[in-house]
Parts: C-alpha cells; structure tokens; sequence
C-alpha cells in the first residue's frame, strides 16, 4: 500500500491544479487501467492473475523523464482494462528499452570511432561520422561515445520537427575540446569569448570547449576493471552452479557472488549518473550549436548561385530563441521531448516582465548578431536580457501559435531574407500588428508554468 501511495503522490505532482493543460507530447500506445475508485493509469500490463493485476505506471511530463512505477491492483478494485494490440505493445516495449540505462550502455559500446588527426598530430583525436555531422574530439572515449550518441539522435529530432528543405546541405564538423584552456589557444581570439561554444557558418564547423577530461579518464578506468571485475564473477558464479548443481548449499555459496555483483553493477550506475550531471551542460551546449548548425545547412541556409531553393537564413533571434529551447529539451526513445519552460530562463523573463526591462517587440524583431555576441563583461546584462526575451519568444511561437515547419514560417523567413521591414513581415506572419501581439504575448508569458502549461488568472 505504502508503494501504491508513493506512486500515486509521484504521478499527482505532474499535473498543475488550476492550469490549462500544457502542450501536447508526443504519446506512446499504453495499456490503460481504469479503477473502481474512479483513478486511470496509462502504462503497460505486467501480469493479469485471477486475484491481481501488476501493472507498470508510466508518468512522461514536460520537462521531466519518463516515470516508471510497478504496482500490484486487487480484481475487486479494477473497473476495466484496456489492452494494446500485440504490434502496439511490441512498440511500447521498444520504447521502454531505449530508456533503459542499459540498452544506451550497448549502443554506446557499438558506435564506429576511429582515430583521427587533432590539431596537427596524428591520430590524437577520435572521429565519428554522420549524415548531419562529424564529430571530432581529444576527449576521453566516454565522453566522445556519449556526445556522438546524443548528437545522433538529437539530429534525427530536429529533422522530425524541421524537416530540410535544402538538399544541398553539407555534414557540419564539431570539434570537442577537452579543456577549456585548450578551446582558448586554439581558437583566435578564444580567450576573448565568454561563450563555451560557437558555431562558424562560414566553415560549416561547431567548436565546443569542456572541462571534462580527468572525469573522463576516470570514467573509462572504472568501466574497464567493473566489467572484468563482473565477467570474473560470471565465471565464478558459472563454476559455483556446476559444482554444487541441485545441492541444497547452492544458494548460499551463490549469495556473496551475487550481491559483489550486485554492488558493482550499483558502482557503475552511481559513476554513470555523476558523469551525466557533469557533462549535462556540455550537452546542452552542443544542442544549441547543432540546431544552428542544422538550419543553416539543411533549413535555412544563406541564400546563394547554389542555393537558390533556400527561403533564406532563419532571423537571427528566432534561430537564437529556438536553439535555447531545444537546449533544455529532453531526449528519450529516439524522441526529442520540449514544450516545457526552463524554470530559470522563466523566472528572469518573468521578473525582466515586472521590472519593465523586457526589450521591446521592435527590439527584438531587428536584434542582429552583435547583440548575441558576448565578448566584453560589460555588456553581459543586456545580452542576457536578449538572449532570455528570444526564448520567451520563440518558446510562444512554437508552442501556443504552433509555427514549426509552416509555410507561413517559410514565407516570413523568405520576406526577411530578401531586405523586407522585419516588423511588418512579422505582422503578416502573426496576422496581428505587432502592439496587440506584444499585449498577448506577455499576457501568455505571465500565465506560463514550467512544465508548459498556463496558469489561469483572474477566471481567464
């Protein structure tokens, strides 16, 4: 009962009392059990017995992993239950496997790296190619398995919710540093960027700077000894089996193997999950300078002799504003999951809102690349303010006015391309003059909560 409690308590906090339900996810096909007591569960069926059912809860807020709760429900208090198809829960399965920690572990351990050149020497580096990119670092192999996985899918998201339109496009180069120090002395003028990664259109490459590499190298030291530590037991366990077979002291000559095993098998998850919060920026980082990357050479690329396809290049603050909300996005089952507000950025734009230091709508629409270049500590306010206003924007756009790969998006960004006034090519594009979108877009950002939905106020 203590478990079903918990569990209700975990899945009742992703809802919002007194809230406009937040933008719709992506869903899978679920078992649904419906109780007597009038509570539905989505999730997938375990185990139907005369006197019980075991059901597997699944929870997938916005802004948050997938939950996932084992119960046990008495007959007397299921209602009804709906079973999935037999293709619809092979998929559901599929799907519940690709967020095991496990399955991302093999998949890690199969991607093709090979030895490659960095910055002169000879097989100093590791590459991994794709369609969309090459990915090139001195970084430990952990963490280039990781940025190559994560990159892959990440990809493969942008072009289900931005599928190209330029088929020209060429596979953008990303280069990871694993030190900070060594992104600054390799890039010009790197001492001088306060940012931790750019993305330069011009050479169709990304360079990033970490700061992970005795964290890695660590990491990769720890994996090695735990799985020969795990296959020496395999074989310990494997002998302790054949000896003692159908002997009755075969459980307890089994019972240390199997808690050592147990307990380094923990070990790994704990480091894994250390590793994860640590690098969680560096992948954050790599999101919003692979989303430019992307619309700039399969989207929206600069129009040319050899490009004349292209509608023209993405604004540059609605391309700032949409690569901040694919940054904080939620990757998982080969689903790129947003519709849900940063709670931080949320926070500074409510309170720039309040203070009457939110930029001005025609200030936005005309920002250009100097405002989202930070070099100079002094003008770090006004470019936060900026960077903070283009999410709230285009976090708007994309979510309550619904914009994503439109023609009415390809015709604003065509007008724009072609020298047209920003502010009246927005109105056209909005159907609103800009004063009365303003009104409505603040109105929209004060509701707003983290998870994406809307806070209703005043009864409206």
């Amino acid at each position: 009962m203590l478990r079903r409690l918990r569990a209700l308590v975990v899945l009742a906090c992703l809802a919002v009392p007194g809230a406009a339900a937040p933008p719709a996810i992506p869903d899978w096909p679920f078992d649904v059990l419906k109780l007597k007591n009038g509570v539905t569960h989505k999730g997938m069926l375990l185990e139907e017995k005369p006197t019980e059912v075991r059901f597997l809860v699944i929870g997938r807020a916005p802004g948050k992993p997938t939950v996932r709760v084992k119960l046990a429900f008495p007959k007397s208090e299921v209602a009804k239950l709906e079973k999935l198809a037999d293709d619809d829960r092979e998929t559901l399965r599929a799907k519940l496997d690709e967020i095991d920690p496990a399955s991302e572990a093999r998949r890690l351990e199969k991607l093709d790296l090979s030895p490659s050149e960095w910055l002169g020497k000879k097989d100093a580096g590791l590459r991994y190619d794709s369609a969309y990119f090459s990915l090139i670092s001195d970084a430990p192999e952990e963490v280039v398995r990781r940025a190559a996985y994560r990159l892959e899918n990440v990809y493969a998201a942008y072009a289900n919710y931005l599928p190209p339109r330029f088929a020209g496009g060429s596979p953008t180069v990303i280069y990871v540093h694993q030190t900070l120090a060594g992104y600054h002395v390799a890039v010009p003028g790197g001492a001088a960027i306060r940012n931790p990664a750019f993305y330069e259109p011009s050479a169709n490459r990304v360079v990033c700077g970490t700061d992970l590499q005795k964290l890695g190298d660590d990491l990769s030291k720890f994996h090695q000894d735990a799985r020969q530590s795990i296959e020496d037991l395999e074989k310990r366990i494997a002998k302790v089996r054949q000896l003692y077979d159908k002997n009755p002291e075969l459980p307890r000559h089994l019972k240390p193997l199997q808690e050592q095993r147990s307990r380094i098998k923990q070990m790994a998850k704990d480091r894994d999950e250390v590793f994860e919060k640590a690098t969680r920026q560096l992948f954050q980082t790599l999101y919003h300078e692979a989303f430019h990357a992307y619309v700039g050479c399969f989207v929206y690329p600069p129009n040319g002799k050899d490009r004349k396809d292209s509608p023209g290049e993405l604004p540059r603050w609605l391309n700032e504003g949409m690569a901040q909300v694919f940054e904080t996005a939620i990757f998982e089952a080969g689903e790129l999951r947003i519709g849900h507000a940063d709670p931080v950025r949320l926070e500074k734009a409510k309170d720039d809102l309040a203070h009457k230091k939110f930029p001005a709508m025609k200030d936005l629409l005309t920002a250009g690349r100097d405002v989202f270049v930070v070099t100079h500590g002094g003008k770090r306010p006004e470019a936060d303010r900026a960077y903070i206003a283009t999410w709230a924007l285009a976090s708007y756009l994309m979510f309550d006015r619904r914009v994503l790969g439109t023609t009415a998006l390809d015709d604003f960004v065509k007008a724009v391309a072609k020298g047209a006034d920003p502010i009246a090519a927005f109105e056209k594009f909005t159907g609103q003059p800009s004063a009365e979108f303003e009104n409505a877009f603040h109105i929209w950002l004060r509701k707003l909560q983290p998870n994406g939905a809307l806070l209703e106020i005043g009864g409206k």
